[in-house]
């Protein structure tokens, strides 16, 4: 086990394993609707490629593209690619979580092929993936906004859970693992593996009082119904964050910047922990500005559906 631990923390193996679970995520979702559209036509209920459904998603890819087109013509800094993520992610999550995974994966891929042809900036397969993951997995958080209806304390359970379990693995993975001198050498900044896990654990645990915080207050305010939808989103985009941004995006940011990863150097750890450290406040502040999109959003769709 200790092996495989450090086996995990070298390089951009962690990237490797995100991206290769989402991916067999995608395709076995992929495959199981096939399959349900072909057997059991009559009581199929997933996304149907009509030709309103079409439109409507023809539109959001315009709308994403074109927004992030738009703003690279007037704020220049959006050629650094998480800049570039971060603002064409947010149609592609509403895309997902309006009309499922499906749709959001093939959202995320026409956009960044659109925004790839106009917008000079750097490629690397990493952030090609995290907007096709941003798609997914928010699709997949449509699916907890009718499970929890009515019934936040699900959401709730279900993120912490969530979290725990997340940070459960990762503490295990860099416990178990033997570095040097019990250091992690990242781009010429030498950590302490301890620093490292309790870093790791503050993210999460800071999270976890943060949706307790909007649980309390929502349900003390009496905003239940606006938990009913706040609640999903949030738990798309704290998946979103560790699993996507944070595993994958940070394979990206270290080629961006040309640093170093070896057997004694290894820079997308760094580019991770920078990411862990700003995961909470992307969160909160994530999920507030995909909750008033998607209230602004969704009622003029789905009444015409």
């Amino acid at each position: 086990m200790q092996k495989l631990a450090e086996l995990m923390l070298q390089g951009n193996n962690l990237a490797y394993l995100g991206s290769g679970i989402i991916g067999f995520f995608i395709l076995a979702y992929i495959v199981y609707n096939c399959l349900s559209y072909s057997i059991l036509r009559e009581r199929y209920h997933g996304i149907r490629f009509t030709t309103k459904n079409i439109a409507y998603i023809t539109m959001l890819v315009a709308v994403s593209a074109s927004v992030t087109i738009v703003v690279s013509l007037v704020a220049p800094v959006t050629v650094f690619p998480p800049v570039r993520i971060a603002i064409e992610g947010l149609m592609v999550k509403i895309a997902g979580f309006i009309f499922g995974p499906i749709v959001g994966v093939i959202v995320g891929l026409i956009t960044e092929i659109i925004v790839m042809l106009f917008v000079p900036s750097f490629i690397h397969p990493a952030f090609i993936i995290v907007v096709i993951c941003y798609g997914f997995v928010s699709g997949i958080g449509a699916s907890f906004l009718r499970i929890g209806k009515g019934n936040n304390w699900i959401i709730v359970a279900i993120l912490n859970i969530f979290l725990l379990a997340f940070a459960g693995v990762m503490y295990y993975i860099i416990d178990v693992a033997n570095f040097p001198d019990n250091t992690i050498n990242m781009a010429g900044i030498l950590m302490s593996k301890e620093v490292f896990k309790w870093v790791f654990l503050l993210s999460v645990f800071l999270c976890v009082i943060i949706v307790w915080i909007v649980y309390i207050v929502g349900t003390v305010t009496g905003k239940s119904k606006k938990l009913n939808v706040f609640l999903p989103i949030m738990l798309f985009a704290t998946a979103s964050e560790y699993l996507v941004t944070a595993l994958i995006s940070a394979w990206g940011d270290y080629g961006f910047l040309g640093l170093e990863t070896g057997d004694n150097d290894n820079g997308y750890i760094l580019m991770f922990m920078s990411r862990l450290v700003q995961a909470p406040i992307k969160i909160i502040g994530n999920s507030a500005i995909l909750y008033y999109t998607y209230k602004a959003v969704s009622p003029l769709i789905k009444s015409d559906r």
